[in-house]
């Protein structure tokens, strides 16, 4: 038995990545996982196959977390396969967007792509939560995937930064919004993890090497290790935990 079994699950952005890491950890301990996906029918269709093959319950859900639509859209699926509200013990708001190779520093980055971040993780997780409130059950769980460029000084990629500090603030203020009904809310703050976000930087001669050389723990990060933190933060034993940034980076940044 998994330490979830019963449970219901909802993941932005779980097609690939750390999203798709946090889809197969809480499926192998139980839960009925959907997750939503923005592109990438091939990508979702495989992450759903390979959850069902290990014994587990998985659905996607095409869905843009920048359009208030398409979030309704979102959880309409949810409910259909839930079942009526509340129906939903655990929220993983992941989806994210970077710079994908633009320029993204205060110098140079440009309006558009600004907006772009802003609404993919910023306004996407604000408007997700408050979907989410109420089909959330009482002792639930909602945890943001932020990153460690919210605490740290990024001058190559303030927007980006930027945006992650936004979700710190969104953290603490559902975590007090959601007390009184015992549904905890943190957020993950992952250093470089090795996925296809960074793909850009890593093209970088060094990239990987020299990332590793400044974390403590001596290397980069993978999706398995940000899945793990946040299975620490969905099991029972974790209730009393909430309104923490808890950084899950090696190291980096101690």
């Amino acid at each position: 038995m998994g330490c979830l079994d019963g449970k219901t699950a909802l993941v932005t952005g779980g097609a690939r990545g750390i999203g798709a890491a946090i889809v197969r950890q809480l499926a192998a301990e139980g839960a009925r996982v959907a997750f939503s996906y923005r592109s990438g029918d091939a990508a979702a269709d495989a992450l759903v196959a390979e959850v069902a093959a290990a014994g587990g319950k998985a659905i996607a859900i095409r869905a843009d977390v920048s359009d208030s639509a398409a979030i309704a859209r979102m959880f309409a699926e949810c409910d259909s396969a839930f079942g009526l509200a509340p129906n939903l013990d655990i929220l993983i708001n992941n989806a994210g967007v970077g710079s994908g190779g633009q320029d993204a520093s205060l110098k140079g980055g440009s309006e558009d792509l600004f907006d772009q971040m802003m609404a993919v993780n910023a306004k996407g997780p604000y408007l997700v939560t408050q979907a989410a409130l109420p089909r959330l059950r009482d002792c639930g769980r909602v945890v943001n995937i932020g990153s460690i460029s919210g605490k740290l000084a990024q001058h190559f990629a303030a927007g980006y930064a930027m945006t992650k500090r936004a979700l710190q603030s969104l953290t603490f203020s559902t975590a007090t919004q959601l007390a009184k009904r015992g549904i905890t809310c943190n957020l993950i703050a992952p250093g470089a993890v090795a996925t296809d976000f960074i793909a850009e930087l890593r093209k970088r001669p060094g990239f990987d090497e020299g990332n590793a050389k400044i974390t403590p723990m001596g290397r980069m990060g993978q999706p398995e290790d940000i899945a793990g933190a946040v299975l620490m933060l969905c099991r029972e034993e974790a209730r009393w935990v909430t309104g923490n940034i808890i950084e899950a980076a090696g190291g980096l940044a101690i």
